[in-house]
């Protein structure tokens, strides 16, 4: 099973958006109303949605179409709320955005495909904007679990790349962002057992 197919799976079992992340919680900190944010693998919605109720203007991008429509009829009276089927690191460059949001996503693919987004990032962001990523550690209990492939990734249900808190801030920098808040710690989004080391960073083009 490939990973676009386990996550099909798993939002069929999972359709509706729970409570906003923490780390949406967090950021909305960072955020004005009336701006506009794109989310990267947005799932079920539950971070978009909760954007787009706090008065932001929100493009929730996933690959999952069979979800993202279900989330389009349910949220339809969200004039300020689109969900669009697409691959977060394969987008034009038809529309720039004040907040690129990714959580739990740059972990998803590998090195290769991050440079791309990146480059999107740095293109596509207005000045003054802002990258907010929340991704899982080098440092993650996860990564010693499954089939390693290799020194940052490993697949256990599915793919996961790891990342180094301070490689990650230098690609960052590398695309002219200043970083604004950088943590790498646990106890920031507990799951069940599931108490991941994590990287947070808030990035200010």
């Amino acid at each position: 099973m490939d990973d676009k197919e386990y996550w099909e799976n798993y939002y069929k079992k999972n359709r509706n958006p729970v409570d906003a992340s923490t780390f949406a919680r967090f950021s909305l900190g960072f955020l004005e109303k009336d701006k506009k944010l794109i989310e990267f693998g947005c799932g079920n919605g539950r971070d978009s949605v909760y954007f787009a109720t706090e008065g932001l203007n929100v493009l929730a991008i996933d690959q999952v179409e069979d979800e993202l429509n279900y989330l389009n009829e349910r949220y339809s009276g969200l004039e300020n709320l689109l969900f669009k089927s697409a691959d977060f690191t394969n987008l034009d460059d038809s529309e720039k955005f004040d907040y690129v949001y990714s959580r739990f996503t740059l972990h998803s693919i590998p090195e290769e495909r991050e440079k791309k987004v990146f480059e999107w990032i740095k293109n596509q962001l207005n000045d003054d904007g802002l990258f907010l990523l929340e991704v899982r550690s080098i440092n993650d209990p996860m990564f010693n679990r499954g089939e390693k492939i290799s020194d940052h990734e490993n697949i256990t249900t599915h793919y996961r790349r790891y990342l180094d808190i301070g490689e990650t801030i230098d690609k960052i920098r590398n695309i002219g962002l200043e970083i604004v808040y950088q943590l790498e710690d646990n106890d920031l989004s507990v799951y069940g057992d599931d108490n991941p080391v994590l990287i947070r960073i808030v990035a200010r083009k």
